[in-house]
Order: C-alpha cells, then structure tokens, then sequence
C-alpha cells in the first residue's frame, strides 16, 4: 500500500465510477482496476461493489477512503507547515439551495467566498429539500443546505437556525393588518394557497395541522414562488411561508406577513453532508465558512424571522 494507491482510490470512491477516476487520473482503467484489487487482497476484504452505474464503497471501504483523505491531507500540511506557508483553500464546491434560501442566500455567499477564498469556484444549484438530499446521496453536490424533515441514514444533518413562518395575505385582506398576529389555528382554518405535498414546507403545515386537528383548506398548489404569491397577492387565498420570502412584496405594500401565535410553527434549516464519501478538508472548511455566514446575516438582521 502506497500513497499512489490511497489517493486513486480515494478518487474512485468520490466519482463512484473506476472509469471516471481513471479519466481525471489521466491511467488506463485496467491498471486502476488493478490497484484497486492490489488493495483489497492486501486486505483481505472487498473494498468496492459493483453495479450496472458504476462502483459504490463497501462498510470497509468507505472506512479506508476516509482515514487515506486524512492521511493525505495530514502529508499536505506538512509538507506547507515545512514550506513556511500553508496553502490556500482551492477548487470547486457545488452546493445545493431551497428556492426560498437561494433567494437571500445565494448572491451574498458567492460574494463572500469570491472575497475570503478567491481560489475556490462555487457552484450553486436550486431545489425542494428533497432533492437537495437525494443530489448528495448521488454525488451531484458536495454540501447541502436544507430543511430538516425525512432524513437519509447516509445524510449528516447539522442545524443552523429556526425560521419562524408567518401569514402571508394581500394587503387588500378585510380586517388583516401587516405585523398583526394571528392565532395558529385561524391560519391554518384559511383558505391556503400551499406546495404540493411532496415539499417540504406542506408537509410541516400539514403536521401541525394534524396535531392540531384541522383539516387544511387548500384552495391552489403550486410550486413556483411566484406565481403563489401573485395569487396571494390578487387575494384568491392565503400561504404561510418564512418572512424572508416576502420582503420585497411587503415593504411596497402588496402583502402583509402576520406572526402565527399560540402555537408557533417553524422549521429547522440544516447543513448536510454525505456519509457515504469521504470529505476533504476543502469542503469542512467551506461548511464551516458557510455556517458563520448564516450566523452572521440572522445577527446582523438580513435575514429577519430566524433565530440561531
């Protein structure tokens, strides 16, 4: 066993594929297939399984190409440490959004990696929880951010804030008032404009609707923000969504958002990390970035409904 071998298998086990490593290692596929099966009879275990999309680690190899991403990063930083000069963070990092947090988040992240880490590129790419979740057990992004709810075995899930959510109606609704609070169970009895079931904020309501034993009046479904709040807005129902969402559409007085009392109902936003790949330290340092970054816009009031 070589650091040869370590670092190629740990690129199989990050592109799920011998042929994709071999590709970006710029080898033969057999002499790769070759090493890998070096390392499993020095072993004496199977290291990988193969399926008709590619390689996935066994228990043991996910362990081996964790401790060789640790073993060869600790290599790095000494050979930096000897230097006098420890390397700059640098590379690619995809990272998976909800719409509603690629709102505010987005623009302000790129900015501030391209400030603190001029050599990292970052891609972003949008979607519902969901498949924020299934893009990291596939390998599509690195990190995720998403909104905690039905979690893979495979997913790490680290809690960053609690977003609040509130009442969203048009500012033409009889009787409502912008910052005025509304019991839950008057919100949830509304005629609601909301997601479709598979996403993640429906299926909050819906609990707590459950818990509280009303039935939703659901009245539109639609994913797309919006065109919901643009039926919000022409006053065909109400939605319940976080403040951020709003902002722009309240402070020009189309709509008004209304606290939901007596019983609150939130969310927990969540860093997410796979389990079923190694990390590198590239990808804990920008989590870590990415969490003091959040912090810092709840703190400072740019993104207002949340608490850490």
């Amino acid at each position: 066993m070589d650091f040869r071998q370590l670092r190629n298998f740990v690129q199989v086990v990050e592109l799920s594929s011998i042929t994709a490593a071999a590709e970006r290692l710029n080898i033969a596929q057999p002499a790769l297939s070759r090493q890998v099966k070096a390392l499993e009879d020095e072993l004496n275990v199977a290291l990988l399984r193969r399926h008709g999309r590619g390689v996935m680690p066994t228990e043991e190899g996910l362990w081996l190409a964790r401790r060789a991403r640790a073993v060869l990063e600790d290599v790095e930083d000494i050979a930096d440490e000897i230097s006098g000069s420890r390397a700059r963070l640098s590379g690619t990092i995809t990272l998976g959004l909800p719409p509603t947090v690629s709102e505010i988040l987005a623009t302000h992240l790129i900015e501030r990696t391209m400030e603190v880490y001029p050599d990292v590129k970052l891609r972003i790419i949008s979607g519902f929880s969901g498949h924020v979740q299934d893009w990291l057990l596939r390998g599509r992004i690195d990190l995720g951010v998403a909104y905690e709810g039905q979690k893979s075995p495979s997913i790490k899930a680290q809690p960053i804030i609690i977003e609040k959510l509130f009442l969203i109606q048009s500012a033409k609704t009889e009787g409502a008032h912008d910052g005025v609070p509304v019991p839950s169970r008057e919100a949830l009895s509304a005629p609601l404009i909301l997601p479709n079931p598979e996403h993640g904020l429906r299926g909050r309501v819906e609990s707590i609707a459950h818990d509280e034993r009303i039935d939703l009046n659901v009245v539109l479904e639609i994913d797309i923000l919006p065109t919901m709040l643009a039926f919000v807005e022409r006053g065909l129902g109400s939605t319940i969504l976080p403040l951020v969402s709003v902002i722009p559409q309240v402070r020009e007085g189309r709509l008004i958002a209304r606290p939901i009392v007596r019983r609150t109902i939130d969310r927990r936003l969540a860093l997410m990390t796979p389990l079923n790949r190694p990390g590198s330290r590239l990808i804990s340092s920008f989590a870590d970035f990415l969490t003091a970054e959040v912090h810092a816009m709840v703190a400072s009031g740019q993104w207002p409904g949340t608490t850490l």
